[in-house]
């Protein structure tokens, strides 16, 4: 799917040439759910892994831009943290230029990135658009976020069927989410949700829906969704 300055993919990535952007991996979120009493196989770096090499071989990737919280302990880093930042961050280094954004997630993060000579940055700026975790307000016509972790949640037959999706926000500027890589932390269900977790969102903006699946598809305008969803 073609949006603007870039293709937007079933791996979650939005693409500029040879420019990869992805968002919210929460890595090592597992360690921190079984402190909570959750108990879950440590499955989600096999998966996240294996989709951003996707993204890397398939579209020719050559530059790496994580919009935030690479890592999911607020306080600290947990041992799981510890193993699989740098286990990503290994098998990357010498496939792809990294850039990693700060997420309000990542506070301790920069102890695990020197080890790769990588700095945790507060934006990047890839074609005109400011790329920022999307946690705090900022200044920019043009912005790409994650954070919001957004996604459709259908309910049909007593079942429920949760899609990540693309945001395409605008009023006096235009903002691009994008979906979070994570399938364990939860986010905002567009349909029903009320209120944006990020200050830069609000309903009363344009936005366009774009689910997630095999393909990426145009779902419609979030307002007339609302109505007949």
């Amino acid at each position: 799917m073609k949006l603007k300055d870039f293709k937007l993919t079933p791996e979650r990535a939005a693409i500029a040439g040879n420019v990869a952007i992805i968002a919210d991996l929460h890595l090592g979120i597992e360690n921190a759910m079984v402190e909570k009493g959750v108990s879950i196989p440590e499955l989600q770096f096999e998966e996240v892994m294996g989709r951003t090499l996707t993204i890397i071989e398939r579209y020719g990737v050559k530059k790496l831009v994580i919009a935030g919280d690479l890592k999911h302990e607020f306080g600290r880093n947990l041992p799981l943290e510890w193993k699989d930042v740098s286990e990503f961050l290994e098998e990357l280094s010498d496939k792809v230029d990294l850039e990693v954004v700060r997420g309000n997630h990542d506070n301790f993060l920069p102890a695990i990135l020197a080890k790769y000579g990588l700095e945790l940055k507060e934006e990047v700026r890839i074609k005109g658009w400011k790329v920022v975790h999307g946690h705090k307000e900022v200044e920019g016509d043009r912005i790409i976020m994650g954070h919001e972790h957004p996604a459709v949640k259908i309910r049909y037959g007593g079942a429920v069927y949760s899609y990540p999706c693309f945001l395409h926000a605008r009023n006096d500027r235009e903002i691009l989410v994008l979906p979070a890589q994570s399938s364990l932390s939860s986010g905002t269900d567009v349909l029903t949700a009320d209120k944006f977790l990020s200050p830069m969102l609000s309903f009363d903006m344009k936005i366009d829906v774009y689910a997630v699946e095999d393909e990426v598809y145009y779902l419609g305008e979030l307002g007339r969704l609302k109505t007949v969803v």
